[in-house]
């Protein structure tokens, strides 16, 4: 019986991990798309705040290799509906 509650364990932590990763990575794009106006303009500052310390890890990660740091930007461009200029 025991064994049996393991499995089933290992078998729910065995999909939810990926699962949970998965939905970390992909809900960036919509809450930019919620968070900032066309300009790039932060609707709430405190918002932007928590967003820059939560994805943290995965800007750090986009930002060490170029071809994931472009397909960041492309799928935040796709979720907002319009490309990132620099204000520059």
């Amino acid at each position: 019986m025991a064994d049996k509650k393991e499995s089933k364990t290992i078998r729910f932590l065995g999909l939810s991990i990926p699962l949970l990763l998965m939905g970390y990575v992909l809900s960036i794009g919509p809450l930019v798309a919620l968070t900032y106006d066309a300009d790039m303009k932060s609707h709430n500052p405190q918002i932007e705040k928590f967003l820059i310390r939560f994805y943290a890890p995965l800007t750090w990660v986009a930002d060490q290799n170029a071809y994931l740091g472009q397909a960041f930007i492309s799928y935040i461009e796709f979720c907002r509906g319009s490309e990132i200029t620099d204000a520059d």
